[in-house]
């Protein structure tokens, strides 16, 4: 009890001898630079404590310059002081914050001396009125010292820019912040990015989290002034691509459009040009084949029970290819007379070559798969009646969607037509089903066959 009673002694004579020093300290340099007054408290304290130069402690560098010398102090309290250094720091705790003014403008675990990093963030970026020696003198100090912890009271200076606040409240963030930015693969993140958020933007639609996280990172991308400015463009790019709203206008209610209508039309498919047929079949099947996600391939997921829970839209990509053909042979057979079956064969023969005009692949086969259907090909009487130009126009179009040499023409056909385009599902669901069968998910080594998950 004695010697901590002599210890206390001791620390309260220091404090109001350093309140005392600091004073007479700013008195009498006032016609000094803010450089010099950095320069020679770290010199007056080297000069007054150099037990602090070989210190590993991490408050006692900073802690060196506030400490001066007294005739009062023993050697052996200052022997003691040193040993027993932490219970100084619990006990003394709430007038270290005025000793850790300049620590306010260091980051958490600052890796490199004389950088002073701010915040990319332009709604924490705050303007700074220090000097450069100001600046450089703060970075310096602090470079070596971790922080200390700061009092909930303490006040950082207004007008200098700092990180030191938003590191208390989001040490983690500040942290992961600092690392990606000083990365040198910033353009391979941005690329790899690039390609995710245009190819499969429904990964972001379907998971709020991950978008709202992706525009914090490029948002931090585009405020740091470390990057080029190739790097600030392609994150600007970015962040347009994932914030840009679909119109509501763009979707379309699947299930309110392939419904029956509430009242008789007077149209009908007599009526109707063909031009107007495969333009509205273009349009439906155009719906239903953007409706698709990436997801529903995988597995041979259309092949499996639950099918209709995890493939949804190709089930009814399926479903109304079967549909349309139904009605081209239902529309042909139905008639009556041989001049009515042969007018109802050219005009659906129009309607497959429009549908190719139009990039409609799926349309062309609907079609085509009609006319080979059993009911129709009987017709041999009817097929002879027909004129020799639908005749070529439709052995044009079969030629097209020719299921010889795995889909060979239809595959040339779809690398040189122009998007947007609907192909034949059915070529990628049967490709899929060959990878799937025929090559196993993982090597003989026991790791994951990337063979198989790049094909």
């Amino acid at each position: 009890p004695t010697s901590r009673c002599l210890f206390r002694a001791g620390v309260q004579f220091k404090e109001n001898d350093h309140q005392s020093k600091v004073q007479e300290n700013r008195k009498s340099s006032e016609g000094h630079t803010e450089d010099q007054v950095h320069r020679s408290i770290r010199g007056r304290a080297r000069e007054d404590n150099p037990l602090s130069d070989g210190e590993n402690d991490p408050a006692s560098s900073f802690r060196s310059a506030s400490i001066t010398t007294t005739n009062l102090t023993s050697t052996v309290l200052q022997n003691y002081y040193m040993s027993r250094r932490s219970i100084q720091d619990s006990e003394s705790g709430g007038s270290l914050s005025q000793r850790t003014s300049f620590q306010h403008d260091s980051p958490q675990n600052s890796s490199k001396a004389g950088v002073v990093i701010t915040s990319f963030r332009q709604s924490q970026r705050r303007s700074s009125t220090s000097t450069a020696a100001a600046a450089f003198a703060i970075a310096t100090s602090a470079s070596s010292n971790p922080r200390d912890h700061v009092s909930m009271g303490a006040k950082i200076p207004v007008g200098r820019s700092s990180v030191g606040d938003t590191s208390i409240r989001s040490g983690s963030c500040n942290r992961r912040k600092e690392s990606v930015m000083s990365t040198a693969a910033t353009m391979r993140v941005l690329n790899v990015l690039r390609h995710w958020v245009s190819k499969h933007s429904q990964d972001f639609e379907q998971d709020q989290r991950m978008k709202n996280l992706t525009i914090e990172f490029l948002d931090d991308i585009i405020y740091s002034p470390n990057l080029l400015p190739a790097e600030h463009k392609a994150a600007s790019q970015l962040l347009r691509l994932i914030t840009k709203e679909e119109p509501e206008s763009g979707r379309v209610d699947l299930s309110r459009l392939l419904a029956p209508p509430l009242t008789r039309s007077k149209e009908n498919i007599e009526t109707l040009s063909a031009l107007e047929i495969a333009e509205q079949m273009t349009y439906v099947d155009h719906q239903i084949f953007i409706a698709i996600s990436s997801e529903e391939f995988l597995g041979q997921a259309w092949m499996k029970t639950d099918k209709a829970t995890k493939a949804p839209h190709i089930i009814l990509m399926t479903r109304r290819f079967n549909e349309m053909s139904q009605l081209v042979v239902s529309e042909i057979v139905r008639r009556s007379s041989m001049t009515s079956r042969i007018a109802a064969i050219e005009k659906w023969a129009a309607v497959a070559d429009i549908s190719r005009c139009l990039h409609n692949f799926n349309g062309v086969l609907q079609v085509c798969a009609a006319f080979t259907n059993s009911s129709v090909f009987r017709l041999k009487k009817t097929w002879e009646k027909v004129s020799k130009t639908t005749k070529q126009t439709i052995e044009k179009l079969q030629a097209i969607v020719s299921s010889d040499g795995r889909f060979r023409s239809l595959r040339d056909a779809l690398h040189r037509c122009d998007p947007p385009c609907i192909p034949y599902l059915g070529m990628y669901l049967t490709d899929l089903s060959f990878i799937e069968e025929g090559t196993p998910n993982f090597t003989d080594d026991g790791l994951l066959n990337f063979s198989k998950m790049r094909m």
